[in-house]
């Protein structure tokens, strides 16, 4: 068996109407915490993610940057290559590019993009990341002399035709760990089950074949609560998520249950079970996350 992958973690950060002094507070909190990537999402209602990313890097010492995931939809393939070469430049290549179908087909209505069908946000995603890759390959064309050293790009999906597209092209593999509630305008999504999990990440495991043990593996949690009583933390959780059993809350991939002592345990044994070694959290959760981090350092 080969050695497990070195845990990362990250910290999701949403720049809502952050002034510069209040977002630079905001991301060094984040890398004292511990944490290793500073995620931002690519959302109506926040500021743009890119220049958001450059000024936590400016913010910070260490920690990566990472669009978490841009909605594919509102880029054209060859300016967003521009924008991700820039903020590699800019941030000394601290740069990771994660990007996605996008899911609220509000958003999609408000920017005046076309919702279409989910085949064709898979198609316009392929679109984008075989273009990143070949201008990340070459970026002559947009006016940088040479390839990055290091500008990983991260694809977050679900469904088959996005897991199948980041087996051949991502360098990280997110997985959503949640479905679209049906009917759902807003992007109410739909945790799934540890059993469901596994699944998706044997569909993945078989398409990338070779490539599968060389691609980092990602989970954004959704929910961390940290307590001695975990079994009853679970059951009033249900009132929530009325679709899991109190046990399923325990094990699902996307919410963190339990003492430290537990929360530690259970992403060891999901890194063993699913190969999950690259782990975010909401930026709620970053000071109750921040022990288990200790607990996990270096493992």
């Amino acid at each position: 068996m080969s050695p497990a992958t070195p845990f990362r973690f990250g910290v999701n950060l949403s720049p809502v109407a952050s002034r510069g002094s209040e977002w630079a507070d905001r991301c060094r909190a984040a890398e004292r915490h511990g944490f290793d990537v500073i995620a931002v999402p690519d959302h109506l209602g926040v500021q743009a993610p890119f220049s958001a990313m450059v000024a936590a890097a400016h913010a910070t010492t260490r920690a990566r940057v990472t669009t978490y995931v841009l909605n594919s939809a509102f880029w054209n393939p060859v300016l967003l290559a521009r924008e991700a070469l820039s903020a590699e430049a800019l941030t000394d290549g601290r740069v990771e590019v994660g990007v996605g179908t996008g899911y609220v087909r509000s958003e999609f209505d408000t920017a005046g993009v076309e919702w279409g069908s989910a085949g064709s946000r898979v198609d316009r995603l392929e679109d984008t990341v075989t273009s990143l890759r070949a201008l990340f390959a070459d970026p002559r064309p947009l006016g940088f002399t040479e390839p990055p050293a290091r500008l990983p790009v991260l694809i977050g999906g679900n469904g088959d035709r996005v897991l199948r597209l980041a087996a051949r092209h991502a360098d990280i593999v997110s997985f959503a760990g949640a479905v679209l509630a049906p009917g759902s305008a807003r992007g109410t999504l739909r945790l799934i089950d540890a059993d469901a999990m596994a699944e998706r990440v044997r569909f993945f495991e078989r398409e990338a074949g070779e490539r599968a043990a060389g691609l980092e593996r990602n989970i954004l949690v959704q929910t961390v609560v940290v307590t001695p009583d975990r079994s009853g933390t679970a059951e009033t959780m249900r009132r929530r998520l009325p679709y899991l059993t109190a046990q399923q809350i325990v094990e699902v991939p996307t919410l963190l249950v339990g003492s430290e002592e537990q929360i530690a345990a259970a992403l060891l044994e999901r890194r063993e079970r699913f190969g999950f070694s690259y782990v975010c959290v909401h930026e709620r959760d970053m000071a109750a996350f921040a022990p288990v981090i200790g607990l996990l350092r270096g493992r």
